[in-house]
């Protein structure tokens, strides 16, 4: 029997500029490099087509950037499947590019959620960020996402950034909490290898601050659910009944299979990654059988176990204490300290708690 797939990534690796701190598989914008990716893509769900039962019902489209591609390769990107058969289809989206035509063929594509990486208003914030769109571009971009017709707005934000004290963090959210959005995702900002945060640190021109980061993440909390918002999850906030379903069942260890460069899949207990160069990706998709994997392993009962601790703990639904057999002792300690509580058969994290969410991890495990 072919495996289930409910729920779908798309990975667009193209940006029309390159970040300093992202370290997600993603190329500047090449016109043969995007018609290779629409071949290959075509290619690899003509594959999935063949070796799983899709029905998906929550697909995610990231990058990269998936608007930086011009109308006419959005539009061939949308005919590739039936994409706007799912209940719940999600694009991420930069300010600056997406303008009301993109807007507009999203929506009659299907598309019901737009995830808008606006990142931050403040133009030293902005610029440290090597972003390239203002408040005004900002605004625009929501107005056209609203005049489209799309039912779900989300905002990314960054915090934890240089001369980013509490007041400035508070008036982020604020200048955020005006758009009127559906859902807020606040990342702290996060080197990774490769990246150049990480020659930042290395010159010394910048250094994390985790009590600092701390700080905010707790303002986060307080001023977020105080305007109706609440914490789903440790870096995701939703109105009531607006989180993103596709991050949910995620993170509550359903099988998701990926498309695109680099993309990740885990399906009945296996996981891959695809070949990151899209060039190569392409190829392989092409000659088939499917794209070239970079990663293979196999997802064992206790790596599983370990998946639904680290995840479950991040998550308002907490973890189900049945799953925690023999950790009495560990449970009772994390209460005394005021990292967890007990409620209705399920273990949480409190706000001090998903602070430590690694560490409690680490302990249960």
């Amino acid at each position: 029997m072919k495996p289930k797939i409910e729920n779908l990534y798309v990975h667009i690796p193209f940006c029309t500029h390159l970040c300093p701190y992202c370290d997600f598989p993603k190329e500047r914008l090449a016109g043969n490099r995007m018609r290779d990716f629409l071949r290959g893509l075509q290619a690899e769900w003509a594959w999935a087509q063949e070796e799983f039962a899709l029905s998906p019902r929550r697909i995610f489209f990231g990058g990269g950037t998936p608007t930086a591609l011009s109308p006419s390769l959005l539009q061939e990107l949308m005919e590739i499947a039936p994409w706007g058969q799912a209940e719940e289809w999600t694009v991420e989206a930069n300010p600056d590019g997406l303008i009301a035509s993109k807007t507009s063929l999203l929506r009659e594509a299907g598309v019901t959620r737009i995830s808008l990486g606006v990142q931050a208003f403040r133009p030293a914030d902005l610029a440290w960020l090597g972003r390239r769109h203002d408040r005004a571009t900002i605004a625009t971009a929501v107005a056209h996402v609203r005049q489209a017709g799309i039912p779900l707005l989300n905002l990314d934000l960054i915090y934890g950034l240089p001369d980013q004290g509490p007041a400035e963090w508070q008036s982020t959210l604020e200048e955020a909490c005006a758009l009127q959005p559906d859902h807020i995702s606040a990342y702290v900002i996060t080197p990774e290898a490769g990246t150049e945060l990480i020659r930042r640190i290395e010159q010394g021109e910048w250094h994390p601050d985790p009590d600092h980061e701390s700080l905010l993440f707790l303002l986060t909390q307080r001023i977020l659910e105080s305007r109706g918002f609440s914490a789903y999850e440790i870096s995701n906030f939703a109105l009531p009944g607006k989180e993103c379903r596709h991050h949910q069942a995620i993170w509550s260890g359903q099988d998701y299979l990926g498309l695109g460069p680099g993309a990740v899949s885990t399906v009945a207990g296996r996981r891959w990654r695809n070949i990151r160069d899209t060039t190569l990706y392409a190829r392989s998709a092409e000659s088939g059988p499917h794209p070239a994997h970079e990663e293979n392993e196999i997802c064992g009962p206790r790596e599983r176990r370990a998946e639904r601790i680290l995840l479950g703990l991040r998550t308002s639904e907490g973890l189900a204490e049945e799953t925690l057999h023999g950790q009495e002792a560990c449970l009772s300690e994390l209460v005394a300290k005021g990292w967890g509580r007990r409620f209705g058969g399920k273990f949480l994290l409190t706000p001090r708690g998903r602070l430590r969410a690694d560490a409690v991890a680490a302990m249960l495990l």
